[in-house]
């Protein structure tokens, strides 16, 4: 009776910190972190020279797809913010507004290079 009694209670003690774990993910948008290269963004690598709250410098994003097209973003600035455009709740992903965007995509076909004043991307978490 008590070996049963202390196999429960060991149990329960387990049950209770595997939940406790599974609710304390942090937001999305706590892994983004200057001068580290984040790959928590499935198929990305997001690497910040300087973050100060929500806002970014130094801003550079490397996918590279499937069939190996390679597509770096680089950006001076950019913010950073939770949630996607339809839900700001969001803590799985990240919007971020990279300002002075530049993009190159390398191809069989050779590189494709564009640059716009304003480019958002939304990035979920790979869990």
């Amino acid at each position: 009776m008590k070996n049963a009694l202390t196999i429960m209670l060991s149990g329960f003690l387990l049950c209770a910190c595997s939940q406790k774990q599974a609710t304390s993910v942090r937001p999305a948008t706590d892994l983004v972190e200057a001068g580290k290269d984040i790959t928590s963004f499935g198929g990305c690598v997001i690497h910040v020279t300087k973050r100060d709250g929500t806002s970014l410098e130094g801003v550079k994003i490397t996918t590279t797809g499937a069939d190996g097209q390679k597509t770096t973003v680089t950006a001076d600035t950019g913010t950073l913010s939770p949630g996607s455009f339809e839900d700001a709740t969001d803590n799985n992903s990240v919007k971020l507004i990279l300002h002075n965007a530049h993009s190159e995509t390398l191809t069989a076909a050779g590189k494709q290079v564009t640059d716009s004043e304003e480019r958002t991307l939304i990035l979920n978490r790979r869990l």
